[in-house]
């Protein structure tokens, strides 16, 4: 019997089927967001029980095609699946108390990436990225805080709803750090400061550019090096 289950979870087409319902899943779960009638409504409800006893059934047959029984929860994606999985099986009314719940079950689309193994590869080289990511993004703060307490203490008189504190400052340089419309942040300023555009080109080419480069050069390494292994 384990050995049937163990190759019924490892066939390609059981794979195949099983990312099919987490994208149709997907489908219902968006489609259930707009104004659909009482009989729509009903159809789409039947689609989500049977869609919940089918990821039920899934995880059963993969915990008993588990050659090891004792391996199966050891593994942090066979956890992820079964909480996901538990959670769809709360029974959820139509009711805003329940909002959370509901929100909770919405999160069965992730599923999607602990079946297909690029994106585990991709999550698993993110995880494995975060000690060195956080010490970039720290000192990318570190950046910020330092650009903003100069801009609040040059600008605030010009500017103040923009560069009144630091905070505000931080807040509108994490703006012209995103590139979305940075021109209309320095332009008011360039016309009262003509130098004002190296205050606001140097930010942009450190943190804007290098810094975030720097952030996408560390993934890059982590995954290149995740598929030597």
């Amino acid at each position: 019997m384990s050995t049937i289950f163990y190759k019924l979870k490892e066939s390609r087409y059981f794979q195949f089927l099983v990312i099919a319902i987490i994208i149709f899943n997907a489908f219902t779960i968006g489609v259930n967001t707009y104004e659909l009638s009482e009989f729509t409504n009903q159809i789409i409800n039947l689609l989500d029980y049977s869609i919940t006893i089918f990821f039920v059934i899934e995880i059963i047959i993969r915990f008993i095609g588990e050659p090891k029984k004792s391996q199966f929860f050891k593994s942090g994606w066979n956890v992820f699946d079964t909480l996901i999985v538990c959670i769809s099986l709360i029974p959820i009314p139509n009711n805003s108390s329940f909002l959370l719940l509901r929100l909770l079950r919405v999160f069965r689309v992730l599923r999607i990436i602990s079946v297909v193994p690029e994106l585990k590869m991709i999550i698993e080289a993110l995880l494995q990225s975060v000690k060195r990511v956080f010490y970039v993004s720290l000192l990318l703060f570190i950046i910020l805080y330092i650009y903003s307490t100069i801009g609040s203490i040059l600008f605030s008189e010009v500017i103040p709803s923009r560069w009144g504190n630091v905070g505000t400052a931080m807040i509108t340089l994490f703006q012209v750090l995103t590139l979305s419309s940075w021109e209309q942040v320095m332009l008011p300023i360039q016309d009262i400061y003509w130098w004002a555009w190296i205050y606001f080109f140097s930010f942009i080419i450190i943190c804007g550019i290098t810094m975030l480069n720097l952030l996408i050069a560390i993934l890059v390494d982590v995954v290149i090096n995740q598929k030597k292994l």
